[in-house]
């Protein structure tokens, strides 16, 4: 086998398909699928894949970073972890239980136990409401009937985030507020149930930069506190490395690699992970002109069919095998796990590709 570049970076213990978790996960997503029907025209009908067929897991307390450039499907796959949007195929499991086909009206349990931050701090909060009813509406649809009570818990939500005193920030509306402060609504909104877990739709990417390791350092404290486990979904390496404890890399609907938080940024197997940590800017005082390497964009329309969906990118590509061959997720050590025909176990037993891989 080739050995690719960077790999004396890499472990060279294979593994099996080992779950990253160990005992029961507080959120599986099994082999998941999920492809949407699109208009072209009046007549014309199309078909998107936006995920085909992951496998992630998150365990109690744990956050789990999903990264990928736009389009890679990560909000849709957090969407699919709070059955805010259904499957074409596969099982999502909380807590053991699989509620992959339940009905939305017999979902008012888990709903208390698992909530969102959305990306946006501006569109998401009605501006006609003031931040006292904002974050007391889960729990009037909860049937928490006394005033005294929510109240009680709201107050704790906005000091949970730092926005003291409660009473004064609790009568303004959305639009009195800052950014960062209307994330921390955002936030406290979400806590109020006090759910078990949280799904983070790039929770930083909407405020200044000032406010975003406040946010973060935040997050991380209520974890800490509290034990929620979260889906942190962004495209900010920086902020994965922060908050998260694994990071799961998506292209095109599919994880192409998978591991701890330090060991994917730190050493990382794909070839598309290493461009997406390529990407991130670094002052470099002693070559300030240095060229890094660019990756070529994806043609418009392109189809991955059967074979990697990075193919027609990747820098290290086998033609015969990567372009007609899926890899498969294997682990190559440390927690680690690759979907790429450079390393062991990625390719499938049945494909013999020594021939393509000797030319190569």
């Amino acid at each position: 086998m080739v050995e690719p570049a960077g790999a004396h970076l890499a472990p060279t213990v294979a593994e099996t398909l080992a779950p990253p978790l160990e005992g029961t996960p507080l959120v599986a997503l099994d082999d998941i699928h999920v492809t949407f029907t699109t208009h072209r025209g009046l007549f014309r009908r199309g078909q998107v894949r936006a995920l085909a067929g992951v496998t992630a897991a998150i365990g109690r307390g744990e956050t789990l970073s999903v990264v990928g450039e736009s389009g890679s499907g990560k909000t849709t796959l957090g969407r699919v972890s709070l059955r805010l949007a259904d499957p074409t195929g596969g099982r999502v499991t909380f807590d053991g239980r699989d509620i992959t086909r339940d009905p939305q009206g017999s979902l008012a349990w888990f709903r208390q136990r698992a909530q969102i931050i959305f990306q946006d701090p501006f569109s998401s909060l009605n501006p006609s409401m003031r931040v006292r009813d904002l974050i007391e509406e889960p729990l009037v649809i909860d049937g928490v009937s006394r005033g005294g009570e929510r109240w009680d818990r709201v107050r704790g939500a906005l000091e949970a985030v730092d926005l003291v005193p409660a009473v004064r920030f609790g009568a303004r509306y959305p639009g009195q507020l800052s950014g960062g402060q209307r994330q921390r609504v955002g936030i406290a909104r979400a806590l109020v149930r006090e759910p078990d877990y949280i799904v983070a739709d790039e929770p930083v990417s909407m405020i200044d930069a000032s406010s975003r390791i406040e946010i973060l350092q935040l997050l991380r404290g209520l974890q800490a506190q509290r034990g929620v486990a979260f889906m942190s979904i962004t495209h900010d390496l920086a902020s994965a490395r922060y908050f998260s404890d694994r990071i799961a890399v998506l292209y095109l609907g599919q994880v192409m690699e998978e591991g701890p938080t330090g060991a994917v940024i730190d050493r990382p197997l794909h070839p598309y992970t290493r461009a997406l940590v390529a990407a991130v800017p670094e002052p470099d005082p002693a070559n300030r002109f240095r060229r890094r390497a660019v990756v070529p964009a994806e043609r418009a329309g392109s189809d991955p069919g059967t074979g990697c969906p990075f193919f027609s990118r990747c820098p290290e590509r086998i033609p015969g095998t990567c372009d007609r061959v899926r890899p498969l997720l294997a682990g190559q050590g440390g927690g680690q796990r690759v979907a790429c025909h450079l390393y062991p176990g990625s390719t499938p037993a049945t494909v013999d590709a020594g021939a393509d891989r000797a030319s190569h």
